[in-house]
């Protein structure tokens, strides 16, 4: 049967590779070879830093080293090669039958093609979306003017009030469109530093606060006050927490609760946030992170949205290789859990 298998493995087309805890070859196919510029001699036995001259891909598969003791399962970050060419890296842990952590496997694909298609798609929807937006902004600001001189003519008002709103959403929109653009195009991490979690989620709970006061939903914060650093974009890692704490004052009703909680897991920063809203079925659960799917019930279909919250905030925690799950139950609420792994401290 293990013969059977290194067979099939053999023959991919895309590249095999499965390391051990210690960071040494195991396994590897003609694919990953090719992909991955390893040489033609018996590679298995000798180290990642040897054999794979990519930094980029050596540190992705040495960062998941350190971190496989913790409850992160696969995940997948897209690598550009010397030669240009893109391949899109799963990573998943291979486990004993105790469960106890052996290694990893990592499958290496080619999307080169691929993505100058899709870039051709971000491109135009760029383009468009900064053709669009300089003439909305300018359109509010004239509103926003002509509105402070109307102030008898209620109906008129009235009617600026609601071109103002859509004209609002529509900024939202495209800045929404512009941000998928950045993350397919591999650009949304901009600028990386070293983050106190705790910091930036006080900045978004102050943000978040007056919502919660208005529909009076009790908002509670438990922080692990020895919680350790992350490398990361701040703006990004703020835009997560925020859409993720917004989503959950949208869809709780008054009076409900929103909890969220951060403290150190494994290798990782664990944080949840919870709610008591109104949920999601297990039929919508694994459609939610799809750019444009909206869950269209009853009890939604009044609130507002793009539909592209949670694809971003997907595509930013992948950006800096962490994961996000979610748990929820119809009429019992919902519990989203990022897990962001902790600075890389240096060798002494």
């Amino acid at each position: 049967e293990k013969s059977r298998m290194r067979t099939i493995i053999y023959c991919m087309a895309d590249g095999v590779l499965v390391i051990n805890l210690k960071g040494e070859m195991v396994l590897y196919n003609p694919a990953a070879s090719r992909i991955l510029g390893i040489a033609n001699d018996p590679a298995t036995g000798k180290n990642l830093r040897e054999l794979i001259a990519n930094r980029a891909v050596v540190e992705l598969l040495e960062s998941q080293l350190t971190s496989i003791n913790s409850n992160l399962t696969s995940f997948y970050k897209e690598v550009i090669l010397p030669d240009k060419a893109v391949i899109r890296v799963h990573i998943a842990p291979v486990k004993g039958d105790s469960g106890e952590p052996l290694g990893l496997v990592t499958v290496f694909q080619d999307i080169s093609q691929l993505k100058a298609l899709e870039q051709m798609k971000s491109d135009f929807v760029a383009m468009v979306c900064h053709q669009l937006r300089s003439p909305l902004s300018t359109i509010g600001q004239q509103l926003t003017a002509i509105l402070s001189q109307v102030v008898e003519k209620e109906k008129e008002k009235e009617m600026l009030m609601r071109a103002k709103e859509r004209i609002k959403d529509l900024i939202s929109l495209i800045n929404n469109l512009l941000d998928i653009s950045k993350i397919e195009a591999g650009l949304v991490i901009q600028h990386k530093e070293s983050l106190e979690i705790s910091e930036i989620i006080k900045k978004v709970i102050d943000l978040i606060r007056p919502l919660a006061e208005k529909k009076n939903i009790s908002l509670e914060v438990f922080i692990d006050p020895k919680l350790p650093s992350i490398d990361g974009d701040r703006n990004c890692i703020e835009e997560v927490f925020v859409n993720l704490l917004s989503n959950a004052m949208n869809y709780t009703p008054e009076r409900g609760r929103v909890i969220m909680e951060a403290k150190k897991e494994g290798e990782c920063l664990r944080i949840n946030v919870a709610d008591t809203g109104i949920g999601i079925s297990k039929e919508d659960i694994p459609k939610i992170f799809d750019k444009f799917y909206r869950i269209r019930t009853d009890q939604t279909k009044k609130i507002g949205g793009t539909g592209l919250g949670l694809p971003i905030v997907k595509g930013i925690i992948d950006a800096h290789l962490g994961s996000i799950h979610v748990e929820s139950e119809p009429g019992k609420g919902t519990v989203f859990t990022v897990f962001l792994p902790e600075s890389i401290k240096p060798n002494p």
